[in-house]
């Protein structure tokens, strides 16, 4: 329907109940949360700087603890290389249990053959002491104090010829004392070897039986001290001449060294371990022998490969664990916690090169891993040629050594070098003699020109780089080189505890990491502040804008009334 203006000076009136918020029309009015606006603004300017750096807090700190397991890595390749270190390829053997032989220092221990028959074994001087009903028997009841002395020594000829160096030692016999507190008392002394302890013989029959330590000079001799004529303790205890009737009866076993022979020589020893016959074994004498024994260690193409294969594995583990931590991430990889890390990767090259990098002061030629058979696959770790390797050793059964052992050697058979502690340094000596009477001893050596002290027939090293070292010319022994070589095993040993050594370049990278968590902690509390700065500036902006609306509304509620005053009046 149109509307129909009748007159353009008179306008209709709205209705009475129409009335325009003229404010609102305009939009003037908040109706705002303006605490939300400011959160907001806030989170938006101060948020992305914020999470930035917790992401660098948090990646630095990944770094840190990949840095500590690569620690933790070497720590386990060390332990595990140290268990490797110093073994050898060669295992011992006997051609009977009369005899046994174990290896005492591997790196000592070189091939060999000998043969061996057992006359006797060793044995400790037991003396029985019997007569007594029971194990609480006393010897006697006098009353006095009696005093039975100890000694141990031989009896040449019968006759007791003390060992000064173990000091006479004497035990109390009282009224009250039994034959069982005479063993206390025994088993008390000590640095004697005596052992004591009170046998049942028979149903009414105790002897108390006295042992020593092995061998003829460590046979007892009792002497006892009366204080009365009855002699109880001296006829009871007393044993001074083993042929005397009275002692000869208390003697069981007479001690006595063990004698054998080795490659046709008569050998005694005062006991049944021998350690000072062959280098690096020691032969345990169990039974004698009627037949002749063969000892002996060979070279075992087996165990060098067992040796040799776990140290492969060592290294692979620590290479790809480094590898891992390393790896950039290419083709859309996630990339290791570690990736790129110069310091890193150096330590995975430093492994990479162990089959090209030389073993020197061996012997002429040098050693290399990759002559066993060791080689690098594409991915960096290592394998075994097994038949490469089975041809190398079979040819050169020593050369394994370099893999294992730090040895000193000499370049002629008729030169005997070996070195004791650890201050001499690898590398290549030439030793010069000199003779004293047509070359069958000598008066004088030089190693690489520095004077050799002698002692005994044995050159000493005294320098700085040969200390420890002690060269035993033959007769006939020419002037040579003497090798000490440091194995690779070894040398991968040095090199973990460079890695592990305080204040190493790994905790030199922590440290930097920590302080960079430092700087990144102090922008945080920056931040922090500046938000605050930010908030209370948004907060007085959005303020000042409220109460301008505010204002404003009530000029509009002023404005509306009046106008709506003005229209009324109209009407």
């Amino acid at each position: 329907m149109a509307t129909t203006i009748s007159d353009s000076s008179t306008t209709a009136a709205p209705p009475a109940t129409q009335k325009v918020d003229y404010i609102s029309a305009l939009n003037a009015g908040s109706g705002l949360n303006t605490t939300q606006i400011v959160d907001t603004l806030v989170d938006a300017e101060v948020l992305p700087k914020q999470n930035k750096i917790n992401d660098q807090v948090a990646e630095t700190n990944v770094s840190i603890s990949s840095l500590g397991q690569v620690k933790s890595n070497f720590t386990t390749f060390d332990t595990n290389l140290a268990i490797l270190a110093d073994q050898n390829a060669i295992i011992t053997a006997s051609s009977s249990t009369a005899i046994t032989v174990t290896p005492d220092s591997t790196t000592s221990l070189k091939p060999f053959v000998h043969n061996m028959t057992v006359s006797t074994l060793a044995t400790s001087h037991t003396l029985s002491l019997p007569g007594y009903t029971t194990a609480n028997a006393v010897y006697d009841s006098s009353g006095n104090t009696d005093t039975l002395i100890f000694g141990i020594g031989g009896y040449p000829s019968n006759n007791f010829s003390r060992d000064t160096n173990i000091p006479l030692q004497s035990i109390s016999i009282t009224a009250t004392t039994t034959i069982q507190d005479v063993a206390t008392q025994i088993n008390s002394l000590t640095g004697m070897g005596l052992s004591a302890s009170v046998i049942k013989t028979s149903d009414t029959n105790f002897a108390l039986v006295i042992k020593s330590g092995l061998g003829a000079g460590k046979q007892i001799n009792m002497s006892a001290q009366d204080t009365d004529n009855a002699n109880a303790v001296s006829n009871a205890l007393s044993f001074t001449n083993p042929t005397t009737s009275s002692h000869a009866s208390k003697q069981v076993v007479a001690g006595v060294d063990s004698s054998f022979t080795f490659d046709g020589i008569t050998i005694t020893r005062p006991n049944n371990k021998i350690t000072d016959l062959v280098q690096g074994v020691t032969l345990d004498l169990n039974a004698t022998s009627s037949a002749a024994v063969e000892i002996g260690a060979a070279y075992d193409e087996t165990q060098a490969l067992d040796i040799l294969t776990a140290f492969v594995t060592e290294v692979n583990t620590l290479r790809t664990s480094m590898t891992n931590m390393t790896d950039m991430g290419i083709d859309g990889g996630e990339g290791g916690p570690l990736r790129g890390d110069t310091l890193i990767r150096s330590y995975i090259n430093r492994l990479k090169s162990i089959t090209t990098t030389p073993i020197s002061n061996y012997k002429e030629d040098p050693i290399y891993l990759s002559n066993f058979g060791v080689m690098t696959e594409l991915d960096g770790s290592l394998s075994i040629d097994t038949i490469k390797f089975s041809e190398y050793f079979k040819s050169n059964p020593s050369d394994f050594a370099a893999l294992t052992q730090n040895r000193v050697t000499s370049g002629s058979d008729l030169v005997q070098a070996t070195g004791t502690g650890s201050l001499y340094k690898e590398g290549t000596y030439d030793l010069s003699l000199t003779s004293a009477d047509s070359r069958q001893t000598f008066s004088a050596a030089t190693l690489d020109g520095v004077s050799m002290v002698l002692e005994g027939g044995v050159f000493k090293g005294d320098s700085s780089n040969t200390l420890g070292i002690n060269i035993t010319p033959f007769s006939g022994a020419p002037d040579t080189r003497v090798f000490i070589g440091k194995s690779l095993i070894n040398s991968l040993r040095d090199f973990s505890k460079s890695v592990l050594t305080p204040g190493n370049a790994i905790d030199s990278k922590i440290s930097n990491y920590n302080e960079e968590i430092t700087t990144y902690e102090e922008e945080l509390l920056k931040l922090e502040t500046a938000m605050e700065t930010t908030r209370a500036r948004y907060a007085e902006q959005f303020g000042a804008m409220e109460s301008a609306v505010s204002s404003f509304r009530k000029t509009g509620e002023y404005l509306t009334n009046f106008m709506e005053s003005w229209r009324a009046g109209l009407k």
